[in-house]
């Protein structure tokens, strides 16, 4: 009974893929918190810190100047 039970309350593969992808974010963005169905929250400093934005910043600033 209990497996019977076990299989109507496993993840879906869509579910298990958005957990990795959380996972893997969380790496990079340790202050990372899912706080509800769909919100997130994270300390925006770990975001203007990361070299992603930085690179992006400049990407953007070359952008506007033309």
């Amino acid at each position: 009974m209990k497996k019977l039970l076990s299989r109507f309350f496993e993840p879906s593969l869509e579910e298990r893929e958005l957990v990795d992808k959380i996972n893997s974010i969380k790496k990079s963005y340790p202050s990372l918190k899912v706080v509800g169905r769909g919100t997130v929250m994270i300390n925006p400093r770990d975001i203007t810190e990361s070299n992603n934005f930085k690179e992006d910043l400049k990407r953007a600033k070359i952008l506007v100047r033309g």
